[in-house]
């Protein structure tokens, strides 16, 4: 007579529960795309969002990296009209609150990044930079995230019709 020994039930469920686990801890999900961006004009520097139709910016930073986080320059909307896609560094848009303003300007060496929170059906963004690196830009070009981690340089025209491409 043939017997067949089966696992026991745990041993069976906990195989595929372990492999889950690993992969949500391995990042298994895509990288984000580019929603946010540094550019250069004539004037200084803004942070550029394109928006999906719907979307408004609730909140936009800059933080000196080496700094502590509640340092910076940081604006909200405050219930303000939230749909421009050019926000100008260290300037607060008309209707907007002023959450920090301890930066004021970008210095050679340091490391900054922005963050940007929508309502927008594209994410949240953040984007680092150094001066050094928005000061390569050419006037048509910005600085966004690059998937898999970093930054990349690109045409302002091809970054924005990607982002809303998320829409």
């Amino acid at each position: 007579m043939l017997i067949h020994r089966h696992p026991p039930l745990r041993r069976r469920l906990l195989l595929p529960a372990v492999a889950a686990v690993l992969l949500t801890a391995a990042g298994c999900s895509p990288a984000p795309e580019p929603t946010a961006a540094v550019q250069r004009d004539g004037t200084g520097y803004a942070v550029v969002v394109p928006l999906c139709p719907d979307g408004t910016v609730l909140f936009v930073s800059v933080r000196d990296r080496a700094r502590d986080v509640n340092t910076g320059w940081s604006v909200s909307s405050e219930g303000a009209e939230a749909t421009m896609e050019r926000y100008p560094l260290f300037t607060t848009p008309p209707g907007w609150k002023t959450e920090h303003d301890d930066l004021t300007a970008l210095e050679p060496g340091a490391a900054y990044r922005v963050s940007v929170v929508s309502t927008s059906r594209t994410t949240d963004a953040v984007v680092g930079f150094t001066l050094a690196d928005l000061e390569k830009l050419k006037d048509d070009e910005v600085l966004t995230y690059k998937k898999g981690g970093g930054t990349t340089r690109q045409k302002a025209d091809k970054f924005r019709a990607n982002a809303l491409k998320l829409c």
